[in-house]
C-alpha cells in the first residue's frame, strides 16, 4: 500500500514562535484508505480482534437523541456499494423497545505500526475504539461528554496482543444507525509521523494575542483588517482527519483549558481524533501529497475515505485518564 506523506509546513513554526519549541509533540495521521482490513490489522471500521469467547459490547444505556428516523444498517452498507442516496429510515415505531445496540468498530491499532505513538499501556500493545452510533444524551453527568455536546458513546480498550488467540467474533450490526455517517466504511491505515503545536491560547493570552498580531499583519485581508485567516491553527498547530496523540484538536473553536476527569478532576490524556475528512478547505496544506487531484469523485475519496461524518464537520475527541482504566472515556466533538 502506498505511504500517505504530508506536505511540510509552510513555514517554520519554531522560528516565528520559539516558544512552541517545548510544546511540539508528534502525532500519527492513520490515513485510512478503504479496503477489506482482517482482525490482524491495524483498521478504521474494521473487524476487531475480539476474543470468540468474550460476548461482543453493548450500548450501556443513556437515550439515543431522536432528531429524526434513523438509519438501517445493512442498506446504509447496501447503498454506499452502489452510489445510491441514502433511502434507509426505520420508524422508532418498528423497533422493539428493547432491542440490545451493538457498538460498531470504529478504530483498531497494533503498536507495531505506530511505534512513535507512546500512548499504549505499558503491558498492552493493541487500541481498540467502539461507538454506539446515536447521539447521546446520558442520566449520570460523570459519563457524559466534559463540556454537554452530544456525540457517539464511546467505548475504548486496551488489549495484549499475545492473549489474543486465532479466533475472534464476527461483529454484529446494530438494526440501525442514527446517522449514515456513523457507520465507518472499512480502512487499512497508512500511520504517518507529524509535529504538532497547542492551540495559541493553552500558552496564554499574550502568546495568542502575538499569533492573531503575526496573521493580521502577514495576511491582511484586502477590506476588512479584522476579517483575517486563522493560518496558525489551519497550518501550524494540529492535523486534521484520523489521528493518534499529539495535541487535541481546538482549531474551531476557543480554549477552554485541559480536558478533566469526571471521577478523580486529573487532566485526562488525548488518545484519538475520528474526523470526517482528512483536511478541508482551511487545512488543503495538511492534504497528502497526490491527494488535490482534478477528479471529484476521485478527491472525495482521498478526502472522506471513511464516509465518517459528525455534527457540522467537527471531529470526534477521544480522551483517557491516566491514573485509572476504571475511570470514564470521555469523548466530544471539537
Amino acid at each position: 500500500m502506498k505511504p500517505a506523506v504530508t506536505p511540510p509546513r509552510p513555514w517554520d513554526a519554531t522560528s516565528l514562535f520559539p516558544e512552541l519549541t517545548a510544546h511540539a509533540r508528534t502525532a500519527v495521521r492513520l490515513h485510512p484508505v478503504p479496503a477489506s482490513p482482517s482482525p490482524l490489522d491495524s483498521s478504521a471500521g474494521g473487524p476487531l480482534a475480539w476474543p470468540a469467547d468474550e460476548p461482543w459490547p453493548t450500548c450501556p444505556g443513556g437515550r439515543h437523541l431522536r432528531y429524526g428516523p434513523p438509519h438501517r444498517t445493512a442498506d446504509v452498507r447496501g447503498e454506499r456499494s452502489t452510489s445510491f442516496a441514502y433511502h434507509s429510515e426505520i420508524g422508532w415505531d418498528e423497533i422493539p423497545e428493547d432491542t440490545a445496540w451493538p457498538l460498531l468498530p470504529v478504530l483498531q491499532v497494533y503498536a507495531a505500526d505506530v511505534p512513535w505513538y507512546d500512548g499504549f499501556p505499558a503491558d498492552r500493545d493493541v487500541l481498540q475504539i467502539l461507538w454506539c452510533p446515536f447521539q447521546h444524551t446520558y442520566d449520570e453527568p460523570v459519563t457524559a461528554p466534559y463540556n454537554g455536546i452530544a456525540g457517539p458513546w464511546v467505548s475504548l480498550r486496551y488489549r495484549r496482543s499475545a492473549d489474543l488467540g486465532d479466533a475472534f467474533l464476527t461483529p454484529p450490526d446494530p438494526v440501525a444507525v442514527g446517522e449514515p455517517g456513523y457507520l465507518p466504511t472499512p480502512c487499512r491505515l497508512r500511520p504517518e509521523p507529524v509535529t504538532e503545536y497547542p492551540h495559541p491560547g493553552a500558552l496564554g493570552e499574550d502568546f495568542e494575542a502575538w499569533v492573531t498580531a503575526w496573521e493580521q499583519a502577514t495576511f491582511p485581508h484586502p477590506d476588512d483588517p479584522d476579517d483575517y485567516e486563522p493560518r496558525y491553527a489551519w497550518d501550524l498547530s494540529t492535523a486534521p482527519g484520523w489521528k493518534l496523540g499529539g495535541h487535541e484538536p481546538w482549531n474551531y473553536q476557543g480554549y477552554d483549558g485541559p480536558v478533566r476527569c469526571g471521577s478523580c478532576d486529573g487532566e485526562l490524556r488525548f488518545v484519538a481524533a475520528i474526523a470526517g475528512r482528512e483536511w478541508d478547505g482551511g487545512t488543503e496544506s495538511w492534504a497528502p501529497l497526490g491527494s488535490l487531484v482534478s477528479s471529484p469523485s476521485t478527491r472525495r475519496r482521498h478526502q472522506e475515505p471513511t464516509e465518517v461524518r459528525l455534527g457540522h464537520g467537527e471531529a470526534m475527541r477521544v480522551f483517557d485518564c491516566p491514573r485509572s482504566a476504571d475511570h470514564p472515556v470521555v469523548s466530544d466533538l471539537g
